[in-house]
């Protein structure tokens, strides 16, 4: 995919520039390769912490893809111009770039200011951008949760997300446990896939098991 920006702005103030290759972690953290279904390709991700927000990516319904540091900014001011973590296409047609950081370096006040300047350029030119703290996604029981979602539905068939639907909706109360949905005929990465993508829905702020009640909307 080439270096792409929608604007509404006709004379943007920036220009794009291939960013580096993600072959090696920040200092201290390790590089991971995420398996997107999404995007039919693995990300690379500098930390830990950004493959768990492609996690969260993978799970939001409303991202259609998303790319890991798609490109460089480079702004008319020539002291300043960013890599964003993240960019990712939404089902109304916006693009939006994200930032990820830690707790500790949301604080850190060379950022804050980093961060202060950066929005100004960024909503000048009419481009989306979201700054993400670890702590608004990474709840540990829905990640875990989504980690074993993701884990055992990646095989999972959409096809029979209906059958499974049309199955929950024959029970009593049209609720189901995962084991009884199992017992029932429905394949496990079936039901799990549905559960990551939403056409399915359980508790997640619960740790799940196949006693987990699942139900649809």
């Amino acid at each position: 995919m080439g270096l792409s920006l929608n604007t509404s702005n006709p004379q943007p103030g920036y220009v794009l520039g291939p960013a580096k290759p993600v072959v090696s972690g920040r200092h201290g953290k390790l590089v991971t390769f995420f398996a997107s279904q999404k995007n039919v390709a693995p990300i690379g991700c500098e930390s830990l912490l950004e493959a768990d927000y492609c996690l969260y990516l993978e799970y939001l319904p409303s991202v259609i893809s998303y790319r890991a540091q798609p490109f460089t900014v480079y702004f008319r001011d020539p002291a300043l111009r960013y890599t964003p973590d993240f960019m990712a296409t939404l089902d109304d047609g916006r693009q939006v770039l994200y930032e990820i950081k830690s707790n500790s370096s949301g604080r850190d006040p060379r950022w804050q200011q980093r961060r202060a300047r950066l929005e100004e350029l960024l909503g000048i030119n009419g481009l989306s951008f979201e700054y993400v703290e670890e702590h608004q996604f990474r709840h540990p029981i829905l990640l875990n949760n989504l980690r074993t979602l993701h884990h055992f539905g990646f095989n999972g068939n959409p096809c029979n997300t209906p059958s499974i639907v049309r199955l929950l909706l024959q029970q009593p109360d049209q609720h189901a446990t995962i084991g009884q949905l199992i017992k029932l005929g429905a394949r496990q990465e079936d039901v799990t896939f549905a559960l990551f993508h939403q056409f399915l829905r359980c508790n997640l702020q619960h740790p799940l098991d196949l006693r987990s009640r699942v139900w649809a909307d």
